[in-house]
């Protein structure tokens, strides 16, 4: 008996599965050596099916994306709100020397007292004992409470006299208005000469004028440091561009963003000025908001890196 090829067909499927009695197998054996059409299309049944796509993965791999995003923006947002807040403070908010003006501290006189020992640690055993020791001469001032405290350098003179220079700090930004309100302060030992101002012009505050008059200037260590920054930007930067696409091109771009931040930095806090008479303090408030500038960069460019793939 000779199949059709209609019948041949629909009983293909079965056939591929092996699901036909023996007798219909040798009908289809016999029909599908004769027939070239019939043997193509179970060839084509027998080709193995593509496994099921994971549909799973690629919603995975679109959460950690966007989940990535949100920490890079958020991030983003922290890093760009402690450098406004935190410039602001230093800019407005800062301790700051205060120029001279009368009324602002007064040489009271010399008392004797133990320099160490406070009213409240009278009444305490190690008060006590402190008591018993012989009292030092210390110089008493009559301070202004806008003040918060000092900067003082000593100068030997070359008679072998003592000269204190001070300078009054303050947070007060109304700080040429004076509060109505005094508090004393104590200098142990009394120097020979008490100076205020830092930098001409100076007001003789306790002893004999000076012959010449001293000026303490500004530290310029900034300076330096601001020039260094500026030539390390300059070569890590050519470096960079010549290694840019090279897979090893991020660490001199990363080296690039460290003179960079600092860079950025001094200018946000002391704009174009780099001298400075509270060294220290400045110094350290520059390099905690150039950490803060630096990790905003490298964030901002791999969120700049993530876009351009996927553009």
């Amino acid at each position: 008996m000779k199949l059709p090829c209609a019948v041949a067909r629909d009983l293909l499927p079965l056939y591929a599965e092996d699901m036909v009695e023996q007798e219909t197998k040798a009908l289809m054996d016999e029909h599908l050596k004769a027939c070239d059409d019939c043997r193509r299309k179970l060839s084509e049944m027998n080709v193995p099916a593509e496994p099921p796509v994971d549909t799973a993965k690629p919603l995975q791999n679109l959460k950690k994306q966007l989940r990535r995003k949100r920490l890079y923006a958020a991030a983003l947002a922290a890093l760009c709100v402690f450098v406004g807040v935190y410039t602001y403070f230093f800019r407005f908010m800062a301790i700051q020397l205060i120029p001279w003006q009368d009324g602002l501290v007064e040489v009271v006189g010399v008392k004797a007292s133990h320099p160490d020992a406070g009213d409240d640690e009278c009444d305490t055993e190690i008060g006590k004992s402190m008591a018993s020791w012989p009292a030092d001469e210390g110089l008493v001032l009559k301070v202004n409470s806008i003040v918060n405290g000092f900067e003082e350098h000593i100068v030997l003179d070359d008679d072998g006299t003592q000269t204190l220079l001070i300078q009054a700090l303050s947070t007060n930004q109304a700080s040429d208005r004076l509060a109505q309100s005094y508090y004393e302060s104590n200098i142990f030992p009394v120097p020979d000469r008490l100076i205020y101002g830092l930098e001409q012009p100076q007001t003789l505050l306790w002893g004999t004028p000076m012959k010449g008059g001293v000026e303490i200037l500004p530290r310029l260590a900034l300076a330096y440091y601001l020039l260094f920054a500026l030539a390390a930007a300059g070569v890590c930067g050519l470096i960079w561009m010549i290694l840019r696409k090279r897979k090893s091109s991020w660490i001199p771009r990363q080296l690039f963003f460290a003179p960079v931040a600092y860079i950025v930095s001094h200018l946000l806090l002391k704009g174009f000025k780099t001298t400075s008479f509270l060294m220290e303090q400045d110094f350290l408030s520059i390099l905690l908001v150039a950490l803060a500038v630096y990790a905003l960069l490298t964030i901002a460019w791999q969120m700049l890196l993530t876009r351009r793939k996927e553009a």
